[in-house]
């Protein structure tokens, strides 16, 4: 599953996500508080789904460097979890592509991103 969040402040995320442990999420204020956008591995508190949030301050922050950025590291955590292998490049690249289309149509407004989940 990919989320994607925008929001001034990412503490709405820990109401509604776990880490990918299972444990809850802590300190994410903190530790993301000069970040632009970040890519998480998340396991969803009600569906037990799990996913990766890419969460991001603005939709100004969407650019194509960050687009790339951020969809590599979610389509590797996608392929961790499932023990798929980055090496194998193709499989790899289509993902990180869509991922980084989905983050273009928020920006560009043909999506919302998810909403209060």
């Amino acid at each position: 599953m990919l989320w994607i969040a925008i929001d001034k402040s990412p503490s709405e995320l820990a109401t509604n996500f776990d880490e990918y442990t299972g444990k809850p999420i802590q300190f994410i204020e903190t530790d993301t508080c000069k970040m632009e956008a970040f890519t998480m591995p998340v396991i969803h508190k009600v569906s037990k789904e799990y996913g990766v949030i890419i969460f991001l301050r603005s939709r100004k922050s969407i650019t194509f460097e960050l687009a790339a950025h951020e969809s590599t590291h979610a389509a590797k955590y996608l392929f961790e979890h499932i023990g798929a292998d980055t090496d194998t490049h193709e499989p790899l690249e289509y993902v990180v592509g869509w991922i980084a289309d989905c983050l273009y149509n928020v920006k560009t407004n043909k999506v919302e991103p998810t909403k209060k989940v």
